[in-house]
């Protein structure tokens, strides 16, 4: 593949002490999981939130060819598909007959539904904030049992995953999953850190020990760094823009970071960044061992050779030079790396084609990054808390 373009990374040491600064001296000091009945600010941002994502209009196949972000949207699904089989087939390598139980948590309108089919799973709870995504998502369900032989065995939530407890919801509250998905939803929760703390209950507390969680969020850092770089904090291009709502200047909030996102026909909301290394250790206090991480560019370098056939068979990368008789979908400024690599290639004839990502679009790709959480076994301490083991004391 085309390089496609300078893939503009933050420096993480310096960004580490900047992200980390709070607008103010006060600090959350709340250790409990109740959540505040009335968190009007909250509220409202949760309804715009909800009120976006259900008057998305559902797209034909012929409109998804000819939308500026094609490709962009099936390399997404690429990393989430890998994502998916890789912490699967861990999971089999120790028990390959194992019925297999899921969390879809920030389902959206179920575009893993045949991932999880693919993956052989034996149950998924559904869960998202909007009611007509869940509905939309029902319905996938319902075609997906018409077009196969066997399903696995589904559930729907409407409900605000970060506000709301999700156990309650559940057909069977005894009910445990062995994988928790959260594709790109988890950093709406970072509005506030009762909002982190009630995610990362709703995520844990139905985990199987040795489970795993995983998924997509934005790099807080590549976002915090092309910011810096551009004027007024506003940065983007022909298809997406992003603006942050708060002065640099007075540091980056914990929770709480507001920004302004616009993708091309798909997200046109706030979301907020997740300080990352505070991620990690707000997921520890919940028995949860990062186990992986990366950027999308380099997560394509991970996994690219072993995946390579779902690379080509989702169309993740465009022909270039465009094939006869077809047009490229971005503008010509948005193929010089295309170029000068086919240009310098050897041994090339007029059939020949590389395929490679618009630069418009993976300037979209690489402000994200996946990672996996693998649940942590443990003990019972005298008050009922749980004692977790260390990643040592686990295997």
């Amino acid at each position: 593949m085309a390089s496609t373009g300078e893939n503009i990374n933050a420096n993480e040491d310096e960004l580490n002490s900047t992200v980390l600064k709070r607008k103010s001296p006060e600090r959350d000091t709340e250790e409990s999981d109740n959540i505040p009945s009335k968190m009007p600010k909250s509220d409202e941002h949760a309804s715009i939130v909800a009120a976006h994502y259900n008057n998305l209009e559902e797209k034909g196949m012929k409109e998804r060819f000819n939308s500026p972000i094609f490709y962009l949207r099936n390399f997404n699904n690429w990393v989430k598909s890998v994502l998916i089989q890789e912490y699967t087939d861990k999971l089999r390598e120790k028990d390959y007959g194992r019925k297999l139980q899921v969390l879809d948590i920030c389902c959206g309108k179920g575009g893993d539904l045949s991932k999880w089919q693919k993956a052989r799973v034996d149950r998924v709870v559904f869960a998202d904030i909007a009611e007509v995504s869940v509905e939309q998502c029902k319905a996938r369900y319902e075609d997906l049992q018409r077009r196969c032989n066997r399903v696995y065995a589904a559930e729907f939530i409407a409900a605000d995953c970060s506000k709301e407890t999700l156990r309650d919801k559940y057909s069977d509250a005894s009910m445990h999953f062995d994988v928790v998905s959260c594709q790109f939803g988890l950093h709406y929760s970072f509005e506030s850190y009762a909002q982190a703390r009630r995610m990362l209950t709703n995520v844990t507390e139905c985990l199987r020990p040795d489970g795993y969680f995983f998924g997509t969020i934005p790099d807080a850092y590549e976002v915090v760094s092309r910011a810096q770089k551009a004027p007024d904090g506003k940065f983007g291009n022909r298809i997406f823009n992003i603006s942050l709502l708060f002065d640099p200047k007075e540091g980056f909030p914990l929770f709480g970071a507001k920004y302004d996102f616009h993708l091309e026909g798909v997200v046109d909301c706030p979301e907020f960044l997740v300080n990352f290394e505070l991620f990690v250790k707000l997921a520890a206090e919940f028995g949860l061992e990062l186990v992986y991480k990366a950027r999308f560019a380099d997560f394509y370098k991970d996994h690219s050779k072993n995946y390579k056939q779902l690379l080509n068979r989702i169309m993740c990368f465009e022909s270039y030079p465009a094939p006869p008789g077809k047009e490229l979908i971005g503008e010509d400024s948005d193929y010089e790396h295309a170029k000068k690599f086919f240009e310098q290639a050897e041994k090339k004839n007029e059939n020949d084609r590389i395929g490679t990502m618009s630069k418009s679009e993976w300037e979209v790709a690489t402000i994200y990054m996946a990672f996996a959480f693998k649940k942590l076994k443990n003990t019972w301490d005298s008050k009922g808390k749980p004692v977790y083991e260390t990643a040592k004391e686990s295997k």
